[in-house]
Order: C-alpha cells, then sequence, then structure tokens
C-alpha cells in the first residue's frame, strides 16, 4: 500500500504515514485503495467495511457507490447491489460502466424491462461496446423478444465477428424462431471458431435434425460426444437419430452410454426397450421396460410398452 498523500509504502493496517504524518484511518482515499486491495484478493466482507467507514462521511461518493455494488453482486446480493449501483449513478465519472452493471444484477434478479433500459443506456453511452449488445440481446431473448434479439445480437457480431456467445445465442434465436438453415450457420460459425465448443456442436446437430438432414445430425452428435463423452444429452439424441435412421444396434449402444452417465434416465431404457423390440429380442425388451418401471412407475411410454409386450403372440417386425 501506498500513503495517499506522499506515496510512501505503508502498512495496510497503518492508522498515520510515518513519513508525512498523515491520518490514514480517517483518510477517505487510502480507505478506498486498501478496500479495493481487499477486494481484489477475496476479502469481500473486509472491503465492504471500509467502504461502508467512507460511506457514512460521504453518502454521495458515486466510485465507492459502485464498487461497493461489484462487491454485492459478486456475493449474490443483487438487490442491494442494484441499489448501490443506482445510488453511483449519481456524479458517476464513467456511468456507462455502473449502468452495465445495473442491467446485469437487475437481469440476474428477473427484472428484465429493468435491465433492457439500463443496457440501451449504456449502449447509448458506448454503442461500440460488443458486449453490452450481447447483454441486451439475452435480455431480449429470455424476455421473448426474438426479433429485439436478434437484432442486438446481429449488432454485437458485426462490431466483433468472433464473438462466439453472441454467435451462439443468435444460433438459439434462430432455432427458437424455427429457422433452422440460419441456425447451423450461426452454429457453424461457432463451431469453426472454437471446435471444442460442446454446446455449439450438438445445437448444431439439433438444428440439422430438424432441418431433416438425419446424417449431417448424428455426425454432429457423434462429434458432440467425442468433444465431452460426459455430454449425456449428446449421446441420447445419437441414440435417436440412429433410431430414424433405423439402425437399431448403434441406437442402443448411444442410450447404454446415456445409462452409464445416468443409470437412473428411465427414458433411455425406454429406447433401448423399443430398439430391441424393433430387432425382435424381446427378453431384452422386457429387461429395458421392467428397469424403466422400477425408476419411474407412472412413466407413460414404459407402462404402454410393457402392455403391448405382454400381448404380442407373433414376432415384431420393424415398423413398431
Amino acid at each position: 500500500m501506498e500513503c495517499s498523500k506522499c506515496n510512501a509504502s505503508v502498512s495496510v493496517h497503518a492508522r498515520y504515514c510515518d513519513q508525512c504524518g498523515a491520518n490514514l484511518k480517517d483518510d477517505a482515499d487510502f480507505l478506498h485503495r486498501k478496500a479495493l486491495d481487499r477486494f481484489h484478493r477475496g476479502m469481500i466482507e473486509e472491503a465492504l467495511a471500509d467502504w461502508d467507514k467512507i460511506l457514512k462521511r460521504d453518502p454521495g461518493n458515486s466510485t465507492v457507490r459502485y464498487y461497493q455494488g461489484l462487491a454485492l453482486y459478486d456475493q449474490g446480493r443483487l438487490e442491494e447491489a442494484v441499489a448501490s449501483f443506482e445510488k453511483a449513478l449519481s456524479g458517476a465519472e464513467n456511468p456507462f460502466r455502473v449502468y452495465f452493471k445495473l442491467g446485469m444484477a437487475q437481469y440476474g434478479l428477473g427484472d428484465l424491462q429493468a435491465s433492457i433500459r439500463s443496457f440501451e443506456r449504456a449502449r447509448e453511452i458506448n454503442p461500440g461496446s460488443a458486449e453490452t449488445h450481447y447483454r441486451l440481446g439475452l435480455s431480449h431473448l429470455r424476455n421473448t423478444d426474438l426479433p429485439t434479439a436478434q437484432s442486438a445480437l446481429e449488432e454485437a457480431v458485426r462490431i466483433n465477428p468472433e464473438y462466439t456467445r453472441a454467435l451462439y445465442m443468435l444460433g438459439m434465436v434462430f432455432a427458437q424462431k424455427g429457422e433452422p438453415a440460419s441456425a447451423i450457420e450461426q452454429f457453424k460459425k461457432v463451431v469453426n471458431l472454437s471446435p471444442t465448443y460442446t454446446a455449439a456442436i450438438f445445437e448444431l446437430g439439433m438444428a440439422h435434425l430438424k432441418n431433416g438432414d438425419l446424417v449431417q445430425a448424428s455426425q454432429e452428435f457423434a462429434r458432440a460426444v467425442e468433444s465431452n463423452p460426459g455430454f449425456a444429452p449428446a449421446h441420447y439424441m445419437l441414440g435417436e437419430t440412429f433410431y430414424k435412421l433405423a439402425d437399431f444396434g448403434e441406437a442402443i449402444g448411444a442410450f447404454e452410454k446415456v445409462l452409464k452417465i445416468n443409470s437412473r434416465d428411465a427414458d433411455a431404457l425406454v429406447r433401448i426397450a423399443e430398439c430391441n423390440m424393433q430387432l425382435d429380442l424381446f427378453d431384452g425388451a422386457r429387461k429395458a421396460i421392467s428397469r424403466a418401471l422400477e425408476i419411474n412407475p407412472n412413466h407413460r411410454e414404459a407402462q404402454y410398452l410393457n402392455q403391448h409386450l405382454g400381448e404380442m403372440t407373433t414376432p415384431h417386425k420393424p415398423g413398431f
């Protein structure tokens, strides 16, 4: 630490400067520097206590209010953080960052309209901030305003064409709008920029599936499980795609991998049963259904298949 008056080195616990004699315990600038040091070292409660000392004497200190809001935000005390950021706006030298963090806290509270207003004010001050356009897009997306979300995210990507998070969310917007071809385009950009972005690879597979391209979808789901072998949804959708392609053996293998990740996935067991029935492997189907019903006795598909198997008197053929 340094003395706020003469810049001499002093202890963080110093009450007076040995060089110039400054009263550091009552010096707002020194207290603020000490609070920042503590904040950056994760000593948030201690930092908040230092800032409270300053605010008791100077409640209108915008800089301290801003950092107080950051600390409260990091602790998850979002309502208090909002109050601090709102007070920081009065006299703030850099209102952009205050509006931006205010929008983040409001978004965390689910106050979407307020977060949109805050991000819009931040955007007015700094229209070149791709992150602000991105956050504004997220607020509109969560508020189910897909066209406005798309516009904000497209602006974020225009400013930063390699902004993978914005590209990914733009792909999600197109997917929700029922435009799989446009979603595919965006997810491909993400994967090209970040080949191990498992969620983007998975969503690329989903977009191909919705676009009717089962082979391409299966390839993307296979890439997703290769990227992250523990990502159960990709194994499950790989199984679903193989099932649609009538490759029931491969589908069983994919669903069994789901069960290795989560042995109580009743849906995967039902799909295994359906695949076994397509292959006339009724004992395997019965075992899978029995396990599914043990996990979830009210599973409707498992109940139906269990009844259907009991009624079957002739070998089942593909097309069930």
